[in-house]
């Protein structure tokens, strides 16, 4: 098990590493490169996925009820203070983010994934900080 949640973590730094890079936030360059779009649009599922299997994962570790929904882990994790529900709310939303990058791919408005890459990756990074902390406690 632990094995896993420390892909996660590779997988979400290393997605975050990449959709650092100032052209993933341009929503020109992401219109004009359907390779660059495409990379974006993996990375940010990938870093998303990793935080919503790391909220799952330490919901079931603390016994607490199981999320119904991946937006739901954020919410229990965030009502049970392991992180600021402010925080929570917007790892929600991110998690409807995930699903329509997988489900509804056709329906992704490229100026605002741009604009979503430029704006919230800190959210991401923040919550792997506290995910971190929990998962290095014995």
């Amino acid at each position: 098990m632990r094995r896993d949640v420390s892909r996660r973590f590779l997988s979400l730094r290393e997605s975050l590493a990449e959709l650092s890079r100032p052209e993933c936030s341009d929503g020109d360059r992401l219109l004009a490169d359907r390779t660059l779009r495409a990379a974006v649009e993996r990375w940010m599922q990938v870093a998303i996925e990793a935080c919503i299997d790391l909220a799952t994962h330490e919901v079931a570790v603390r016994g607490w009820t199981p999320p119904e929904y991946s937006r739901d882990a954020f919410l229990t994790l965030g009502g049970n203070g392991l992180i600021p529900l402010p925080l929570a709310k917007r790892l929600a939303m991110a998690a409807g983010l995930r699903n329509l990058l997988v489900h509804d791919y056709i329906a992704v408005d490229v100026t605002q994934l741009a604009e979503t890459v430029a704006m919230d990756l800190e959210d991401l990074r923040a919550f792997a900080d506290l995910a971190h902390v929990w998962h290095r406690t014995p």
